[in-house]
């Protein structure tokens, strides 16, 4: 068993209204984006952004917790950097959308846990603030038949 399985079990407990999952199939990759933009619009000397840094940081410690669940996050990551490169060329000043985006998810995800009944898990657990995208791609692992993470 991973080091990630008891968080992602741990997670599961407050994230089983179908509403809510669905809320968090849409609002957790979103959130995540606007992480990635927030980030990118955070300049620094030697990266040019905080967006390296905060996917380097990001990946080894899920990379820590499970490299199958790395793994598959590489192409969402490399996805998200396309977005990101095509809508900076469109709509410069990356932080003026990303941060209302950021906003609107986190709200999104609370009117999923009223739903729900049950307290966001970050809340009980700060462990637990980037267990979601993984508990996300264990679902799909689950979908395809595939050995948990």
């Amino acid at each position: 068993m991973s080091r990630l399985a008891p968080l992602l079990d741990e997670y599961e407990l407050s994230h089983r209204h179908p509403v809510n999952v669905a809320i968090h199939w849409l609002a957790e990759p979103l959130a995540i984006l606007a992480r990635m933009a927030l980030a990118a619009s955070v300049p620094l000397p030697v990266f040019g952004s905080l967006l390296l840094p905060f996917l380097a940081l990001l990946l080894t410690y899920f990379a820590r917790l499970s490299l199958r669940v790395t793994l598959a996050f590489l192409p969402v990551v490399a996805a998200f950097c396309v977005i990101l490169v095509w809508l900076d060329a469109f709509a410069p000043g990356t932080w003026r959308w990303a941060l209302p985006l950021f906003a609107i998810c986190w709200v999104t995800l609370l009117l999923g846990h009223r739903i729900e009944g049950r307290v966001p898990s970050v809340f009980q657990n700060p462990h637990l603030i980037f267990v979601g995208p993984a508990w996300l791609m264990r679902r799909l692992f689950r979908r395809l038949n595939w050995p948990d993470p």
